[in-house]
């Protein structure tokens, strides 16, 4: 996450801050996204920006701005018109390192420290949260099934996957834990079957094999966690 929904957001908003920053966004071609401006008239400030990313003529990209400091960013991912997906920044330093963000296009003391977005099938009940230390993706918390309840929680190391527990029975806490290695690839898995919370290393013949790339093994269901 770096998260890959850090990684699919960025383009977005760097795409956005360089748009709003040329002279040109004022008039650009509408097959090529448009940036409009809104300013406050009690105080002159610049207030919000909107963007139309993919030419289709429907704004799709809300960015809510202090004068010249980025407070949050609003997506609309999948064209409903509504915004799933919502970014909350704030002034700091970005740790060293740590993946640039929209924040630092518009002030480079401006840092991403919590998103959130709608995956279910309504697209408006937040089913995934993401929190930032320093501008770095720290951990996540998700509801991949949609019933309501936390069942994927990822921590993270200096922005890598370090291990990610998921929740396969619906008791309402981790009792699967998959490790990895500092370099993001799978490594091993861990069960607790008590709901102690006192992970230990799966018998041998139940770890599955070890994915590609570091993808997570398959629910059973044949969705991905």
């Amino acid at each position: 996450m770096i998260s890959h929904n850090l990684t699919r957001a960025l383009p977005i908003g760097l795409w956005l801050a360089v748009s709003a920053l040329a002279p040109a966004c004022r008039s650009s071609d509408p097959a090529t996204g448009k940036v409009t401006p809104i300013y406050s008239a009690k105080t002159g400030k610049l207030q919000e920006l909107t963007l139309n990313r993919n030419g289709d003529g429907r704004v799709d990209t809300w960015a809510f701005m202090d004068g010249v400091h980025l407070q949050s960013i609003q997506i609309d991912r999948h064209g409903t018109g509504k915004p799933d997906r919502w970014e909350y920044y704030e002034e700091g330093t970005p740790a060293a390192g740590s993946q640039p963000g929209a924040g630092a296009a518009f002030d480079r003391k401006t840092m991403i420290v919590r998103a959130e977005e709608a995956n279910g099938p309504d697209r408006t009940t937040v089913t995934r949260r993401e929190f930032y230390t320093d501008g770095v993706i720290a951990r996540v918390e998700e509801d991949t099934d949609f019933d309501g309840r936390i069942d994927k929680w990822e921590t993270y190391e200096h922005g890598v996957l370090a291990r990610m527990d998921l929740d396969t029975s619906g008791h309402g806490w981790p009792d699967r834990r998959l490790v990895y290695r500092p370099d993001g690839s799978f490594d091993h898995v861990e069960v607790d079957v008590t709901g102690s919370g006192h992970f230990v290393p799966a018998p041998t013949g139940s770890q599955p094999a070890s994915p590609a790339g570091g993808t997570p093994p398959k629910k059973s269901n044949g969705g991905e966690w």
